[in-house]
């Protein structure tokens, strides 16, 4: 892999890092909620950027977000679980981007933490997969 792919992975998981590390439980104002959605909708959508980024670079076609998320759950052997909860939260990312169906932000608030785990756990998965493609 070369030196600017990998710069891209590493800026998109300091990207999620960023964005999710220190995000509060619950808004001061309007503006911090905006905020805190907007860095959910972003980190969430980053990891999705990331698992297609690997999906290509492990020699297999790019497919549908869910696509994706399955075909890594199952080459890398993982809980199925695991997919499901990044489906189910690539979702509600979808949610917050268009507003479908007045989108009930509480309960994305009262998300947060969830969310966080949900995606430091990927990460992990990222940086693992990351460490044995990158093996010289």
């Amino acid at each position: 892999m070369d030196e600017l792919r990998l710069k891209r992975y590493r800026d998109k998981i300091n990207y999620i890092v960023d964005n999710i590390d220190d995000l509060p439980k619950k808004p001061k104002n309007k503006f911090e909620k905006r905020g805190i959605l907007y860095s959910i909708q972003t980190s969430i959508e980053s990891m999705i950027d990331l698992i297609a980024m690997l999906i290509k670079d492990l020699g297999i076609p790019v497919k549908s977000d869910e696509l994706n998320i399955s075909t890594i759950v199952t080459e890398r052997n993982l809980n199925a679980e695991l997919g499901e909860k990044l489906k189910k939260a690539n979702g509600m990312r979808n949610l917050l981007v268009h507003r479908y169906n007045e989108v009930d932000e509480q309960i994305i608030l009262e998300s947060v933490d969830e969310i966080k785990n949900l995606l430091f756990e990927w990460l992990k998965i990222i940086e693992g997969a990351l460490d044995e493609i990158t093996k010289d």
